[in-house]
């Protein structure tokens, strides 16, 4: 099976995805979500974090969110953390946000967005 959007290596599974799509609080929503499942096949949460870019970077600029599973179960690993990866995407649909809450959701983060680039100008403007 290919992952898309994953990797595994030995018993550990990563799940990448962008915050130009989701918040690390939508990762872990999804994860919650099917937690006792990946739990019942022996699947271990081991956490999830950004990327944080080097130097400065716009506002906006999406980073990358990673999920860390390990195996810890003595079947098949491939096959048991590729279900795995399955149950998270399975977890991402069913608490994705509808379209009136996904759109005012990013509608909040444009203000966000702007507010943060106007106190970058008003700092600058008055260091320069």
């Amino acid at each position: 099976m290919q992952l898309p959007f994953g990797v595994i290596e030995g018993d550990l599974l990563e799940i990448q995805f962008s915050s130009a799509d989701y918040s690390i609080a939508t990762v872990l929503a999804a994860i919650r979500e099917h937690l006792d499942k990946l739990e019942e096949m022996e699947v271990v949460f081991l956490g999830a974090e950004t990327d944080l870019p080097e130097g400065n970077a716009p506002v906006f600029k999406p980073v990358a969110i990673k999920a860390i599973f390990q195996y810890a179960g003595s079947l098949d690993t491939k096959t048991t953390l590729e279900r795995a990866y399955r149950v998270v995407w399975q977890g991402i649909v069913s608490t994705f946000p509808g379209e009136t809450d996904w759109a005012a959701s990013k509608q909040a983060f444009g203000h966000y967005v702007v507010s943060q680039a106007d106190l970058i100008r008003a700092r600058s403007e008055t260091s320069g």
